[in-house]
């Protein structure tokens, strides 16, 4: 069964014991480590949780290359958040460098705008990173691990609502739909002698936008024959769906991982609580 991530990027995972854990498990375990990022209030912990993040990454054969595709944002976010630390704020602390970019002269006295750097504006921007990078770890995990089937099937025998199951499975099918529909209208206009590398940065953009035109006629298309689907089964926002069809018992992996976590997750609460 594919996860989201092969239905988004086309990137399989590889068999591991993680993936044949219960669907559940595998829904539990990104909640409760997204979670944690609560609990992280200083730069210890939120290191804690950066590392055990990646550590349940690579435990479930997420190939490496999917979050090296990453690193581009991780460094452009982590520049952003350094430039809002040294450029408009001053952050307390021992000052490592300090460069005046602006001296205006008034009445009520001098107003500087200076680029400081200091040793809490560099932990502050580390914590941050660690931070972002921790959310992105989590959410790699939970579309690599994770299909819309298993969603409905996981969120069924939890005993949730059919509003809340089948729209969250809806939600993340009807992205790998956007993304088929749109490769299908790339190349539809590529065919007709449309060249998106070579054209400047304004005319692609008007590219895509006339691309969006069929895009939403297919959206309305889907959304139509989904909704038409749900009402002739009889489902509503309301409607309590059994949860005996492919329900598998829990195994004592699952119990060992579910106890694991949860103890991680209290030990990161009381760390919070504590701190």
């Amino acid at each position: 069964m594919p996860t989201l991530l092969e239905e988004f990027v086309g990137a399989r995972v590889g068999g591991s014991p993680y993936l044949r854990l219960h669907s559940v498990t595998r829904i539990i375990v990104p909640f409760l480590l997204s979670l944690n990022v609560l609990f992280a209030k200083d730069l210890l912990s939120v290191a804690a949780l950066c590392s055990l993040s990646f550590a349940v990454l690579l435990l479930s054969g997420v190939p490496l290359r999917v979050v090296r595709g990453y690193l581009a944002l991780i460094a452009s976010v982590t520049i952003f958040i350094a430039l809002a630390f040294m450029l408009f704020t001053k952050v307390p602390g021992r000052v490592l460098w300090e460069l005046q970019l602006l001296r205006v002269q008034a009445e009520r006295g001098v107003w500087e705008w200076s680029i400081v750097v200091t040793d809490a504006s560099l932990l502050r921007t580390l914590y941050f990173s660690l931070r972002i990078l921790s959310m992105i770890f989590i959410a790699t995990l939970f579309i690599a691990t994770v299909g819309d089937r298993d969603m409905l099937w996981g969120l069924r025998r939890l005993g949730l609502p059919a509003g809340i199951t089948v729209g969250a499975s809806l939600f993340f099918r009807g992205i790998g739909f956007f993304l088929s529909d749109f490769a299908v209208v790339k190349e539809a206009m590529e065919a007709r002698g449309v060249d998106f590398e070579r054209t400047g940065l304004a005319k692609r953009f008007m590219l895509y936008v006339n691309a969006l035109i069929p895009l939403l006629s297919l959206l309305v298309t889907r959304s139509f024959e989904i909704s038409t689907a749900l009402e002739t089964r009889g489902i509503s926002p309301g409607t309590r769906l059994s949860g005996s069809y492919h329900s598998t018992p829990l195994s004592r992996g699952d119990y060992l991982v579910l106890a694991a976590i949860c103890i991680v997750t209290l030990a990161f609460a009381g760390w919070f609580m504590c701190g």
